[in-house]
């Protein structure tokens, strides 16, 4: 304990010893402060969580492999193995089939557990927030432990590779890169803002690596924060043996909270020719526009009616297959998602309902919002959410979809 006097005042201080018995920084290195610099309080807002306790949640992840990799979930170990063969090209790359928003003035931070497979000659294991444009990695290329800013800022893919040797903060020379470790990483965008990465050791943060921008860029240091978790192994040569590395668990979250901003823009039929209802109908659908999949798209809204006082039940149904119907561009002018108010459709999971008669309206708190926000799949397809209304009874019923765009 020490003392510092300040105003006739007199306040305690209390100084700890970090994981090596060494003095913790109490400047801004320190796991204490945010990204910002802020004092870190247990105020951490989750926008996103995974474990694998039954299966590969495939509701959360997608599998990307090239040649003859495989991915295979440990029942016993809630992980999944990501693993490769000797070929030269094999990869597999696991990814959330969401991004997630980035909301100016707050810390990002990002915790993802893994088990690595011995650093090797030719082979490349990833972890971290990114996608294949942009974002924030740890990176075990070849024997050497990098971390990496991947940037699409120029018009070209540049990164900025660190090695371990040149981490600015703490080399960490006793880090295993083969036993269970947490990668973490916390940033500021706002274009130019700072990024910290390193490792949970012994349930504290030891910041490793700090990219600092003040005073050296004439752009953004990456082309957007709005990304995907990912967890990669690659073969850049043919290997001697095969290899693999352990995905565990994971969060994302905005410290501080987060406030979806914007307008919320909608989808629903046309009043003037309300179509009865026998069984079950599309009534209104949304999806992420091509080329524009790397969006949050937030439905925030969901409103049916029934002209009489007949019941009907709706539905929000994500990934139904769809025919009979043409998806047109939103009326916002922004160009980011595709409606339709008609349709066929069979199949999909049902990720909300209720019932409705004469007009109901059912408001997504931020966190249902967020759980709800449309994805893409391996090959860059879009979600598709669609609400339909169903009645026995014929009745004449109709409804909205809003939602929030951040992009």
């Amino acid at each position: 304990m020490g003392q510092i006097i300040a105003g006739g005042e007199q306040f305690e201080t209390h100084i700890e010893a970090d994981y090596r018995g060494q003095i913790l920084k109490q400047g801004p290195d320190s796991g204490a402060v945010d990204a910002f610099g802020r004092a870190r309080v247990s105020f951490p807002y989750t926008l996103f969580d995974s474990t694998m306790r039954y299966d590969k949640r495939p509701d959360q992840w997608y599998d990307k492999i090239t040649g003859s990799g495989t991915s295979t979930f440990l029942t016993n170990e809630s992980s999944v193995s990501m693993a490769v063969t000797t070929a030269s090209g094999d990869t597999v790359l696991r990814r959330t089939k969401q991004n997630f928003p980035y909301q100016a003035g707050k810390s990002l931070m990002i915790l993802q557990s893994f088990v690595g497979t011995t650093p090797t000659a030719g082979l490349i294991q990833e972890v971290g927030f990114f996608d294949d444009a942009n974002g924030v990695m740890l990176r075990a290329s070849g024997t050497t432990l990098q971390f990496v800013i991947r940037s699409s800022a120029t018009g070209s893919i540049v990164e900025n590779v660190v090695n371990q040797s040149d981490w600015n903060i703490d080399t960490l020379p006793t880090l295993d890169f083969t036993k269970a470790q947490i990668f973490s990483a916390d940033l500021e965008w706002l274009g130019v803002g700072r990024v910290r990465v390193g490792f949970v050791v012994n349930g504290e943060i030891v910041y490793c690596h700090e990219f600092g921008h003040f005073n050296a860029l004439s752009s953004v240091y990456m082309g957007t924060a709005i990304l995907p978790l990912s967890y990669r192994i690659h073969n850049a040569s043919a290997q001697a043996a095969s290899r693999s590395m352990k995905q565990i668990c994971c969060s994302i979250s905005s410290e501080g909270g987060y406030e979806p901003n914007g307008a919320i823009y909608s989808v629903s039929h046309d009043l003037s020719s309300v179509p009865n209802t026998s069984g079950e109908r599309i009534t209104a659908g949304i999806r992420m526009a091509s080329g524009r999949t790397g969006n949050v798209i937030l439905p925030v809204r969901i409103s049916a009616a029934t002209s009489t006082a007949d019941l009907v039940v709706w539905r929000l149904r994500l990934n139904p297959s769809v025919s009979g119907t043409t998806w047109t561009a939103a009326n916002n002018g922004r160009g980011n998602v595709e409606v339709i108010t008609s349709g066929a459709f069979t199949g999909g999971t049902i990720v909300d309902a209720g019932y409705a008669t004469q007009a109901t309206a059912n408001n997504y708190e931020t966190a249902m919002a967020i759980r709800l926000s449309l994805g893409q799949n391996a090959a860059g397809e879009s979600d598709v959410l669609v609400l339909t209304v169903d009645s026995a009874d014929n009745a004449k019923a109709l409804g909205m979809i809003g939602w929030v765009e951040v992009v």
